[in-house]
């Protein structure tokens, strides 16, 4: 590629490779469960809105925008102490009970249907059934996170390779590349809060 090339494509796709950027400076402040990863969040998730829109991918484009403002609340969430008889802690790590398990999936379900159905009317989307349901469980797995549930690292990993697919598919090699490094960060991220999540339990 010509340095002219080269300078073109940066100039179509620079808003891209910022929400690239600051994608993974999200995840891997997640990783290490710091509260900044929220502010990345919020700037990859607002950056991601444009670049989703222009791509044809509607139902992201409001995951993202839910992304920007839950981002605000996982912020605060986090910051917040948790009252315990020993005094105030950060909110701690856990797992999701069985029937959480269960409500999310149906959440999923049942937020991915008219979601779907509103795409097949309303938009040109050429693949509203996987935006949907991408949408739906990144809804729920980002609430997930929200509460530091350990489980919510599983839900990315599918949700983060099927994004794959779909960035490969709509041509946004940046972000297909962004959504390999995440899945690996969140196989990652899964073992490494699990493994603090057992030696806390062993120093309680």
């Amino acid at each position: 590629m010509t340095w002219s090339g080269l300078l073109s494509w940066l100039h179509l796709h620079y808003i891209e490779l910022l929400a690239v950027i600051t994608g993974l400076l999200y995840l891997l402040y997640a990783i290490r469960e710091k509260p900044v990863l929220w502010l990345f969040g919020i700037i990859s998730s607002a950056l991601y809105v444009w670049v989703f829109y222009h791509c044809g991918i509607y139902a992201y484009t409001l995951l993202y925008i839910y992304y920007v403002i839950i981002g605000f609340y996982g912020w605060y969430n986090w910051l917040k102490p948790v009252k315990k008889p020993e005094g105030d802690k950060a909110l701690p790590l856990r797992y999701a009970a069985r029937k959480e398990l269960i409500i999310y999936l149906l959440i999923i379900v049942v937020t991915a249907v008219p979601v779907y159905i509103a795409l097949k009317k309303f938009s040109d989307s050429d693949m509203a059934l996987v935006d949907a349901m991408l949408a739906a469980s990144g809804m729920v797995a980002t609430w997930m996170l929200t509460q530091k549930l350990i489980d919510q690292w599983l839900f990315w990993i599918v949700i983060d390779l099927l994004t794959v697919a779909v960035m490969i598919y709509k041509g946004l090699n940046p972000s297909a590349l962004l959504f390999v490094a995440y899945t690996l960060l969140a196989i990652n991220g899964y073992f490494r809060w699990r493994k603090e999540y057992k030696a806390g339990q062993v120093q309680n």
